[in-house]
């Protein structure tokens, strides 16, 4: 039997946490807004309806723009302006998404404070998240060094 060569699989361990901790952050951000609204976070198919064109939107733009990558995702450098990009792009491309979910209008019916709530709350949770594991990453890297 001959050893399959995993390096060029998409999606790998480290892939995988940055997806759990990336949808977390997507989450909690649809907790919030649900209990800041007085709306159920234990209706669990309102939830995840909420939270659909967030999801998608993110998880669209993210791996499209790179940020999966491992380069990417440990290199502060690389890091910073993928994920602003993403940021950028997937929180809008979201908005749209649920405009279109709702049947509302584009671009009426998408508040603008709610685009800035979310811009704000996704940026500076994503950064913190990620940051936290660019540091976790590169420390346990140093470690199993010899």
């Amino acid at each position: 039997m001959s050893q399959k060569n995993t390096s060029n699989h998409l999606f790998t361990a480290p892939a995988a946490v940055l997806v759990a901790g990336d949808l977390l952050v997507i989450l909690s951000f649809v907790a919030i807004g649900r209990q800041s609204h007085a709306l159920s976070t234990a209706d669990l198919a309102a939830d995840l309806l909420t939270a659909l064109p967030f999801v998608t939107g993110w998880f669209v733009v993210a791996p499209w723009l790179g940020l999966y990558r491992a380069a990417v995702s440990t290199t502060p450098a690389q890091l910073l302006p993928r994920l602003a990009l993403t940021w950028i792009v997937a929180v809008p491309v979201s908005h749209i998404l649920r405009a279109l979910l709702l049947q509302r209008p584009i671009p009426g019916g998408i508040p603008l404070t709610f685009v800035l709530v979310s811009l704000a709350y996704l940026g500076v949770v994503m950064l913190v998240w990620r940051l936290a594991y660019v540091w976790w990453a590169n420390r346990a890297a140093r470690s199993a060094q010899p």
